[in-house]
């Protein structure tokens, strides 16, 4: 973001034209209210509890990094991290509520590749500008999408697959945690690369798709971390891991390239606040957030839940949110994905 697209920047020149048109008479009038709001110490941040709203339900990949994380953060910070769930849409409920809150650092988002990314190009109206109406904060971790089926499926690698899925004349039912989410693209995906015959089933929250795969409602899910008790208990079968090498919480998982089939999709994790909020504060939490994730303690949790810890910082980190929306732009185009 350029100095002129700042929030603060626009809002700065703005009331310096205010205050020339005004004139003296409006400068005498406020100035010794100014005096007195100057010589008031700003409090230090943080000074109360902060909230991280999850805009996805309990349980998910989103919930589940944010919560091994939140404690050390917590501690660096020296005040209490509060978790709230506020599920829905994608992730544009909790993510809406957060954009239209005080730019004070106390109420922040966990956004995801979905919320703030793949769900550009799909919902022209969404409720908030990812680019206007938050301030990104840092990049937290990449998880990669592992492909699962219901053990019931006589499939074990990608090919067989979809050769299975030809053959069924109504299609093989998929899950995702919501349409527009990166589960529902890289499986759109997965089906344009290959010709699989699927039919997408959307849900509300992840933790249900999981539960009605394992049930066997649905026979195929592309999702995160969620999956892995599972495959490990052997509740479902893991086909491949969508990353460019295989990944060290699941060796075991061949990937997708090594099965004649190059697609590489990983989720994301990061931390945005409302637009607006001040860069001291946002360094703050940021560095709090990063300690948390290198944290030697924490980081082989965070492997075994699937989460691969990649603190990115708040510059570096906006434009890797352009990069990606302009990435799942060129998806959604390819595959002529439309919202269900």
């Amino acid at each position: 973001m350029t100095s002129e697209q700042d929030p603060q920047y626009i809002d700065a020149t703005r009331r310096r034209m205010v205050a020339g048109a005004a004139g003296a008479l409006i400068a005498a009038a406020y100035a010794p209210q100014a005096a007195a709001q100057s010589s008031t110490p700003q409090p230090h941040f943080p000074s109360k509890p902060i909230r991280i709203i999850i805009p996805y339900g309990a349980g998910s990949s989103t919930d589940i990094a944010m919560r091994l994380i939140a404690p050390r953060m917590a501690e660096k910070l020296g005040q209490p991290i509060v978790i709230e769930n506020r599920a829905g849409g994608t992730g544009i409920i909790g993510s809406e509520f957060v954009a239209k809150s005080p730019p004070d650092g106390y109420t922040l988002v966990a956004g995801t590749v979905a919320s703030h990314a793949a769900l550009v190009p799909l919902m022209p109206g969404m409720p908030y500008n990812v680019r206007t109406d938050f301030t990104p904060i840092g990049l937290a971790v990449v998880p990669p999408a592992i492909v699962a089926i219901h053990p019931a499926v006589p499939a074990k690698n990608i090919s067989e697959f979809v050769a299975w899925s030809k053959q069924q004349p109504a299609g093989v039912s998929y899950a995702s945690s919501g349409s527009g989410g990166s589960g529902h693209l890289a499986t759109e995906l997965l089906k344009l690369k290959t010709g699989a015959n699927l039919v997408h089933v959307p849900y509300k929250d992840a933790s249900r798709a999981v539960t009605d795969l394992m049930a066997g409602h649905v026979q195929l899910m592309v999702y995160y971390a969620t999956l892995l008790p599972h495959i490990r208990a052997g509740k479902l079968r893991a086909l491949a891991v969508l990353s460019d090498k295989r990944v060290a919480f699941a060796p075991d998982i061949p990937t997708a390239a090594e099965q004649g089939l190059p697609i590489s999709v990983s989720g994301w994790i990061g931390l945005f606040g409302p637009a607006g909020l001040p860069a001291p504060v946002r360094d703050a939490i940021y560095a709090a957030m990063r300690e948390a994730l290198l944290d030697p303690a924490i980081q082989p949790q965070m492997l075994s839940s699937g989460q691969e810890p990649q603190p990115l910082p708040p510059l570096e980190f906006g434009k890797f949110v352009d990069a990606e929306i302009a990435r799942w732009t060129e998806v959604v185009r390819a595959a002529n994905i439309k919202m269900e």
